[in-house]
């Protein structure tokens, strides 16, 4: 039985409507400030890097095709770093 999260998203996607009701512009959030008020259950100590930038990296690497915890650390280490305040 495979213990990937990726796997079992799946199979619950399956089982999903996936037509939803159009949101009002008010009512979205910004995904940064939705994974930035998640709780971090990592001890302090062994934290590097926030939670919430961790879950998007995660998440733009599931979303590019990553299937497996390796393919998404592959999909870290390939993409460059950028700063958001970069002017360039």
């Amino acid at each position: 039985m495979p213990s990937s999260l990726i796997g079992v998203l799946q199979r619950h996607l399956s089982d999903t409507d996936s037509t939803c009701p159009e949101p009002e512009p008010s009512q979205l959030a910004c995904l940064a400030d939705v994974l930035g008020r998640l709780p971090d259950p990592r001890r302090v100590r062994g934290r590097r890097y926030r939670l919430g930038s961790l879950l998007a990296l995660c998440l733009v690497a599931v979303l590019g095709g990553a299937t497996s915890l390796a393919a998404i650390a592959r999909f870290a280490t390939d993409t460059a770093p950028t700063c958001a305040n970069n002017s360039d």
